[in-house]
């Protein structure tokens, strides 16, 4: 807590390490991760250190985010109360349900607000005119990362002065709590922590149910209890797990991708993604049946490299044109018409099978199979291991809950709101199912006729 607003409020040991990254006295901390299992105090943690800020700092504006206003006003909300009757501070806040906002009698103020990923806003223009001092996000692992970045955009309300003439600074700081999810908390935090590369501006703080003092013997007992993915996310706060029904790939299945070495050889074939400077990765698979090798991965490339690239690869490994597919909704189209005979991949276009939306969905689930069943393995430097890791993990089935649709992937876009990157290798690998769900041909069939 900021000085000078003591209250008797109880806080254990990850909180307190917390708060003190983030008081304004701290100029080397910008951002601090906190959370990973759950009952590890991550709401209140965020909900005390905005009351204190904003009664230390006359002026202020911070902002409380979550990514829907329900659970926004039903947990997050209702904590904020709960801190400030600890504090003993309900008088020095006036709520206001209608426009979502906590202003302190010094003059500061909170916003509330949604942070959902909505399409006709995909650049989150709607935060373009806020000014803020600091930012606490709770369950962030469920906001886009896209609306993080405009969000620490707008910090600017950085300095003031308090009714009693004393001045205040601060360097922006942000506050976001979590539970383990493999998107741009993992990229951004949990893996740099754990190869201990993560940037000096930046923090995380593991905070488990047996962290909390506070935490009742029954729930921790009862969570235990629990399926394995459970007991791994929110008692151990394993980052590798992931709780999203919708994943298509469980996640020991992609861990093991890279070690399945009784995947035996077949055909052989090439997948590629294609990007010409500056636009996503150039991305080459070379299947030997489903053991795909990672060939090529450039991040600039032009018309005439990528050709050349293509051509030589096939010309080495005795891959024929037919066996060769590249990625037609971008440049596939120019390249056919210089490498005669490969084979377009248009994602949009109708399946073989009835029972999807479209030809890649079709590829995506049988992907998805093939990762499940442990009969792909994928050869790949230590980088690409990470990148491809986090990729499939982004293979989701669009709409769930529908169960009288036509099975179906999330978009592109859906996927690169997720990674905060274009999925290039998962492009790569779902194209180069193509081969597998394609209907054999018979070849030329006799035909007989009575006279």
């Amino acid at each position: 807590m900021e000085e000078g607003n003591e209250r008797d409020v109880h806080l254990f040991s990850n909180q307190i390490t917390a708060l003190q990254y983030l008081r304004k006295e701290n100029t080397e901390v910008n951002e601090v991760l906190y959370g990973g299992g759950a009952r590890g105090g991550k709401s209140y943690l965020g909900c005390i250190w905005q009351i204190s800020r904003r009664m230390s700092m006359a002026g202020s504006v911070g902002l409380i985010g979550r990514e829907e206003l329900t659970k926004l006003k039903d947990t997050t909300i209702i904590t904020f109360f709960e801190v400030l009757k600890d504090m003993n501070a309900l008088h020095f806040f006036h709520y206001n349900a209608q426009t979502l906002t906590a202003i302190c009698a010094n003059g500061s103020i909170i916003f509330f607000r949604e942070l959902k990923y909505i399409p006709s806003d995909p650049e989150f223009d709607r935060f373009g005119s806020y000014a803020i001092t600091d930012l606490f996000i709770d369950e962030a692992q469920q906001v886009s990362a896209k609306a993080i970045s405009v969000l620490k955009g707008r910090f600017s309300v950085l300095r003031g002065k308090n009714p009693d003439g004393s001045q205040w600074h601060t360097i922006p700081k942000a506050l976001y709590t979590c539970n383990p999810k493999r998107n741009w908390i993992y990229s951004d935090f949990i893996l740099p922590y754990k190869n201990d590369t993560l940037r000096n501006d930046r923090k995380f703080i593991k905070s488990l149910p047996i962290d909390n003092p506070y935490t009742d013997k029954s729930y921790i007992e009862n969570l235990l209890k629990a399926d394995k993915v459970t007991v791994q996310r929110l008692y151990y706060g394993n980052f590798e797990y992931d709780d999203d029904p919708s994943a298509l790939c469980d996640y020991d299945a992609i861990s093991d991708i890279f070690t399945n070495d009784f995947v035996t050889g077949g055909d052989k074939r090439i997948s590629a993604d294609l990007a010409m400077k500056g636009r996503d990765k150039f991305i080459v698979g070379l299947w030997n049946g489903l053991e795909v090798n990672i060939k090529i991965d450039k991040p600039l490339s032009d018309g005439k490299g990528i050709e050349s690239d293509l051509k030589n690869l096939m010309i080495e490994e005795s891959v024929p044109r037919s066996k060769t597919i590249v990625d037609a909704d971008g440049m596939g189209a120019y390249l056919e018409s210089y490498l005669n005979g490969i084979k377009e991949f248009h994602g949009g276009a109708l399946p073989f099978n009835k029972d999807y939306f479209n030809l890649k969905s079709e590829c995506g689930f049988k992907l998805a199979e093939v990762i499940n069943k442990r009969q792909i393995k994928i050869i790949c430097n230590k980088e690409q291991k990470q990148r491809i890791i986090e990729e499939i993990g982004v293979l989701k089935q669009y709409d769930i809950d529908n169960d009288t649709s036509k099975k179906r992937i999330i978009s592109k876009e859906e996927m690169k709101q997720l990674l905060q990157h274009s999925p290039d290798y998962l492009d790569m690998l779902i194209m180069g199912m193509y081969f597998d769900i394609k209907p054999v041909s018979r070849g030329i069939r006799r035909m007989s006729y009575k006279i």
